[in-house]
């Protein structure tokens, strides 16, 4: 991403193009991953594929499955899957400002909303280039999310125990990356209390409901705050 930021001499912005293409592929192989596991835990191939095109949420999708799949409650997985899903409310409100004003492209537009397209956009210098920049990395991913998740179906197909590729490790990995990515100073203390939360409640609870009671973690960034005022 910070590549991508990079000008040319004149002063444009590097084309979105490129950037695009390198989180799809990263976005496709992740893509991989949820497909084939789904397909393991007994999803519908038609579903999985659908729900990739119309969900558009790789992170909700991975903990909706990641439920099934650990053999948790379906409403656990749902709530889980809104959960994660909530934040795309705050991109809304970061992306509301450069969004198309007629109705059936804004529309279009808020389905491409996600953590990708909306951090590339704002990323661009010039707010007149930020909607190109949005639509092409949100298409990009459109694309190659489903694709990926069709992919991994038909792996699923060909291996017996698609596990054997380490396609399960894809998971966590993302889960890594993106606390990784987040935390700070400020966030350090809620993290590691809903991280110590959710560890101590997984033998006791169902699974799934373990990382949503990590969600804790929030009431103490809320009460640090409000010692702080």
């Amino acid at each position: 991403m910070r590549s991508s930021h990079r000008t040319s001499s004149r002063g444009s912005p590097a084309a979105p193009l490129a950037s695009a293409v390198a989180i799809a592929a990263a976005i496709a192989v992740v893509g991989v991953a949820y497909g084939s596991t789904a397909s393991a835990a007994g999803l519908p191939p038609w579903l999985v594929i659908l729900a990739a095109a119309l969900v558009l949420s790789a992170s909700s999708e991975l903990v909706f499955i990641g439920v099934i799949a650990s053999g948790g409650l379906l409403w656990v997985a749902v709530c889980a899957g809104l959960l994660v899903n909530l934040r795309n409310v705050v991109y809304g409100f970061s992306a509301s400002g450069f969004l198309p004003h007629q109705r059936a492209p804004r529309l279009f537009s808020t389905h491409l909303v996600n953590d990708e397209s909306v951090a590339f956009a704002m990323a661009q210098p010039h707010p007149t280039r930020r909607l190109t920049a949005f639509h092409t990395v949100g298409v990009a991913i459109l694309i190659a999310w489903p694709l990926g998740a069709a992919i991994g179906v038909l792996v699923g197909y060909v291996l017996p125990d698609p596990s054997r590729l380490g396609l399960d490790a894809a998971f966590p990995a993302v889960f890594v990356a993106i606390l990784l990515g987040s935390v700070t100073r400020r966030t350090a203390v809620p993290a590691a209390a809903g991280a110590t939360l959710a560890a101590a409640a997984t033998p006791f609870v169902a699974a799934g409901v373990a990382p949503i009671l990590g969600l804790v973690g929030l009431l103490t960034a809320a009460r640090r705050r409000g010692h702080r005022a």
